[in-house]
């Protein structure tokens, strides 16, 4: 369920096998456009953080430039300034990003994160989740343009096809950036998820649709979706990042993979001035991204209150609260099915709100999800139906399961549960202990727990 970058190196193999020439909820907000492969150690580094000047070095700037004149014909927007080049030595680039990221998000957003897949099960129990996200992110990194400074910074160890692939991914944020205000759109914002993952779903799917024109013209818009999708997921299964958790390797992919998706639509219909367009009147929701008439209508997400949390005890607060959307209500979902019934399983999503509760050495988690409304309820149970059969067949036998409701309490791990009132859905994961996440809790507590959140049915109206 993350929103971070897939590699630019998988997007380069995909174009060689696509027949052209040989010549790709909470670090969406690490450095757009981060091009990285999966994933290797991280080295330590030792010293202070190397900064760039303010006019970068001259024979990276000039490589800049010439890349950037190349970009800005291909995608039609104009350069409105230079953009300074910085070349850096591996070990020195990933201190940079690592200085960054840490700037950027705040630490404890990245561990909420952790807890609630490691307590929804999409990664493993005692999982060290905030060096396995670096590692996912640094790998092989290439470069990344740096909003903050303007700049372009670019591994010293790349051949020329990887350095021009990734100068001209990373070069198209530039001019997002002088066009749109790439820097204050992409800045943290605790508790909107599903509209950031929205924002870098059309900045990356830009990107590396553009990419794609400067480096094979002609080639991707002919390119079917489905193969597009399928040769992304294909790469990412391969090499030293195969054994990462699938929720993991889905969320590195999914800016790249939903959102070229996305942007090769609108430049079906409309090239690139379609794309521009969206700029101006964004996409709001992952819905939006996800379904193109959801994007036209701007149809808006439903109002969802957060989950209670009084049914865990008095020492339970509030850690962190949510909106999620749809694209990694999809991801989840995958994790229990295949892709295909993930999607129609997701659809119809109307909105959501979560809530991660802590107390001094518990954590818990809570996801209600409102489909849109419809007789009966039939789109939130038709979602239900499909994916508590689902559950059962990947978790093995309920502790409960009836009409409304699908609780597991699994071995060494929180318990688990879906529940169904109306047009709603709701998970809830734990209580567990924090430190190794012992369960604490059982599906007599998540019955509760439900029953709280269910108590007094609210209409929302789309």
């Amino acid at each position: 369920m993350k929103r971070s970058p897939v590699a630019i190196v998988c997007m380069l193999e995909m174009l060689a096998c696509s027949g052209s020439t040989s010549p790709p909820h909470r670090l969406a907000e690490a450095p757009i456009g981060l091009s990285s492969s999966l994933p290797v150690p991280l080295p330590s580094v030792a010293g202070p953080v190397p900064t760039a000047t303010v006019g970068g070095d001259p024979e990276s700037t000039a490589r800049v430039a010439a890349m950037l004149k190349r970009v800005s014909q291909r995608r039609g927007l104009a350069a409105t300034k230079t953009v300074p080049g910085i070349t850096l030595e591996r070990v020195a680039l990933l201190a940079r990003l690592r200085a960054h990221v840490d700037k950027e998000v705040p630490k404890q957003a990245i561990l909420d994160e952790g807890a609630m897949d490691s307590l929804l099960g999409l990664v493993p129990q005692k999982f060290d989740y905030e060096n396995a996200m670096y590692s996912l992110l640094e790998a092989q990194l290439a470069g990344y343009y740096e909003p903050e400074g303007g700049v372009m910074l670019l591994a010293a160890d790349l051949d020329g096809l990887m350095a021009e692939g990734t100068l001209a991914h990373e070069l198209t944020h530039a001019l997002q950036d002088q066009h749109y205000d790439l820097k204050g759109l992409m800045k943290y914002q605790s508790g909107h998820s599903d509209a950031t993952l929205a924002l870098q779903c059309l900045a990356e799917g830009d990107a590396t649709s553009a990419m794609f024109d400067v480096m094979a013209p002609g080639v991707i818009l002919s390119l079917p979706d489905e193969m597009f999708v399928r040769q992304v997921k294909d790469a990412m299964d391969e090499g030293p990042g195969a054994d990462a958790p699938r929720a993991m390797k889905e969320g590195l992919a999914a800016p790249y993979v939903d959102g070229v998706v996305f942007v090769h639509g609108l430049r079906r219909a409309g090239g690139w001035p379609a794309v521009d367009a969206a700029w101006q009147n964004r996409p709001q929701t992952t819905e939006q991204i996800l379904h193109a008439d959801k994007f036209a209508s701007r149809e808006p997400a439903l109002a969802v209150d957060a989950p209670p949390t009084a049914s865990l005890g008095a020492e339970f607060t509030t850690a962190d609260a949510d909106t999620y959307g749809e694209l990694p209500l999809r991801i989840m979902y995958g994790e229990w099915m295949t892709d295909t019934d993930a999607a129609d399983a997701a659809g119809h999503w109307g909105g959501d709100r979560a809530v991660l509760a802590r107390r001094p050495d518990e954590v818990a988690f809570a996801w209600r999800v409102r489909y849109d409304p419809s007789p009966a309820g039939v789109y939130a149970e038709h979602a239900f139906t499909v994916v508590s059969a689902a559950m059962v067949r990947k978790l093995g036998p309920a502790k409960i399961r009836d009409a409304t409701r699908v609780c597991f309490e699994r071995p060494g791990h929180a318990a688990l549960s879906l529940s169904l009132s109306g047009s709603d859905l709701l998970f809830t994961a734990g209580p567990a202990l924090s430190a190794d996440m012992t369960p604490r809790g059982d599906c007599a507590l998540a019955k509760r727990w439900s029953q709280d959140v269910f108590g007094v049915p609210k209409t929302h109206t789309k």
